[in-house]
């Protein structure tokens, strides 16, 4: 460069990135989650994933998240405006009608894939909308989710279609979309495909009292159509929206004394654990926020526009999630606390007014503001927000008092930042229980060992429930198509009163012919034949039995 050009001087940074995967550098696949690799050099993930398949007890398969509909709101700022389709709750929806979009999708998904992954999940599939000017209607457009199935890895001179993953809830987010999703469009136009099945998708709240009962028209399409579904009950969705339960709702009480206990007991439950892997067709899932009983929300640390807002409905995480032995941790928002919210209870007031004065103020978050100041000092008598009341005293946050937008972003900022630390499971592993673990550990076992309950039920399988909103059991019995010695019985108490269980008599089983195989947590059973002919199940409990050895 000579002495009369202009000097260029660039700033480069590694992206720090908290979220669920809609921020723009994830976006462009550049990235490593540091929450899993920490020097997030490129090349790392290969070296991850060619070491979870050298596993020393089996190859260990590896499937990404692809999250390729939507960006959040940095986008606008960073790529051409035509690659937008439009404003979404969070951020911007993508325009895969572009070609260009499309193309360049599909690129970056197909680079991402020749690290060495072996399969793919493709989010929200029922965001792939489009108005389709032919017909005037807008439709799904399951020709550019086919076309991400179909991406194919090439490695060396070898390759291979991966097998792909849906999650598909549509007409989601319509009005009564809960109960007329079939959640099967995709796997009709792929059977060769798996996807998210009804109770794995994002709305269950398993510390409800009677939830099971209520489900359980979802409860047999898993059972009976559910081979190419993935099942189980904890995802990253499903606890997130566990945090939003109203506390005035009612709570099923069994799981816990309070509400941490409940939502950990409902999510990591014994009994839906071992109805999912010892009887349920599918491909069972667990969620490890909630398998080691971490705590879980939504955070996004990338959105300068929708942060409050999110934040604002992410306060039923303090509820639900953080007790006051937790928050007197160092790691436990620490950022809050260097702005001096010391006491939980104060967090508290203050997240359940800004909730409050979001809404009401439609997410202005000049009206918030202004809401928020007329509760402090002086004007306080002209207060709407009664949380806000409470924490109106001399000793009050300093940081509320001269409250304003910037201060309101920040408290946002600060709040998911601490979140994403808390939320880290590693924080957590000394506090598992080794009975629960162990029992999980088992029922793993127990399904790698019989690959066959993957299927759907026979014929002559069987599949039932008893009891109602105050009490429901299932039970049932499952054969080996292959081999029909190799059988399984299962009953479990879903939620409710304690039931005295007969499943000899409500199967017509000789049950001198079957053992225990695996009992939850608590049930104390034997082999013999008087202990299994009756015994009790209290809310979570469950039993699988197999057919005794033939004496040889």
């Amino acid at each position: 460069m000579s002495e009369d050009e202009d000097i260029i001087e660039i700033n480069l940074s590694k992206p720090d990135t908290q979220d669920w995967g809609y921020d723009v550098p994830i976006l462009g696949s550049s990235t490593t989650n540091p929450a899993i690799l920490g020097s997030r050099r490129p090349d790392e993930v290969v070296d991850f994933i060619a070491t979870l398949h050298n596993f020393s007890t089996g190859p260990i398969q590896v499937i990404y998240d692809i999250v390729y509909g939507h960006a959040d709101n940095q986008s606008e700022l960073l790529l051409n405006r035509q690659f937008l389709k439009g404003q979404n709750m969070y951020g911007q929806d993508l325009n895969h009608q572009l070609p260009t979009v499309r193309a360049i999708l599909l690129e970056m998904q197909r680079r991402k894939m020749n690290t060495g992954v072996d399969g793919i999940r493709i989010d929200g599939g029922q965001d792939f909308r489009f108005f389709n000017p032919l017909t005037g209607f807008v439709e799904q457009d399951d020709a550019y989710l086919l076309a991400m199935s179909d991406v194919v890895q090439d490695i060396g001179g070898y390759q291979r279609l991966l097998f792909t993953i849906f999650e598909d809830g549509r007409p989601w987010p319509e009005e009564g979309w809960e109960e007329i999703s079939t959640y099967r469009d995709l796997i009709e136009l792929r059977p060769d495909s798996f996807q998210w099945g009804p109770l794995i998708f994002a709305h269950n709240t398993p510390t409800l009292k009677g939830f099971w009962d209520r489900k359980w028209k979802r409860v047999c399409e898993v059972i009976y159509q559910g081979e190419n579904w993935i099942t189980g009950c904890a995802n990253h969705d499903t606890v997130r929206r566990g945090n939003q339960v109203e506390l005035d709702q009612e709570i099923n009480w069994n799981l816990g004394k309070t509400w941490s206990e409940v939502l950990h007991n409902g999510y990591d439950n014994p009994a839906v654990t071992l109805w999912v892997y010892g009887f349920s067709p599918g491909l069972p899932m667990d969620f490890i926020n909630a398998t080691t009983r971490a705590p879980w929300m939504f955070f996004r640390n990338t959105d300068e526009r929708y942060g409050v807002k999110v934040v604002a409905e992410e306060m039923g995480f303090l509820d639900w999630q953080i007790t006051p032995e937790l928050y007197q941790q160092d790691f436990v928002f620490s950022r809050l606390k260097s702005l001096g919210f010391e006491d939980l209870e104060e967090l508290k007031q203050f997240g359940k007014a800004l909730q409050q004065a979001m809404i009401d103020a439609d997410y202005s978050l000049p009206a918030v503001v202004e809401a928020c100041q007329a509760c402090f000092g002086d004007s306080a008598q002209e207060c709407k927000l009664e949380y806000l009341q409470k924490i109106n005293h001399p000793e009050m946050v300093e940081f509320l008092k001269d409250l304003d937008i910037p201060k309101l972003k920040e408290f946002a900022l600060k709040f998911m930042e601490d979140c994403y630390e808390i939320c880290n499971v590693s924080h957590y592993g000394e506090d598992l229980n080794a009975v629960q673990t162990n029992f999980n550990l088992q029922l793993r076992r127990f399904r790698h060992d019989r690959i066959w309950l993957r299927q759907n039920l026979m014929g002559t399988d069987q599949f039932h429930k008893i009891g109602d909103q105050t009490q429901t059991v299932f039970y049932g019995v499952r054969g080996n198509p292959y081999r029909e010695e190799d059988q399984v019985v299962m009953v479990a108490n879903m939620g409710g009163e304690p039931m005295t269980v007969t499943v000899g008599d409500w199967l017509e089983l000789d049950l001198s012919e079957w053992k225990v195989a695996i009992a939850s947590p608590g049930v104390q059973l034997d082999d013999n034949l008087a202990s299994l002919k009756k015994f009790e199940l209290k809310d979570s409990q469950g039993v699988l039995l197999v057919p005794q050895q033939p004496q040889k």
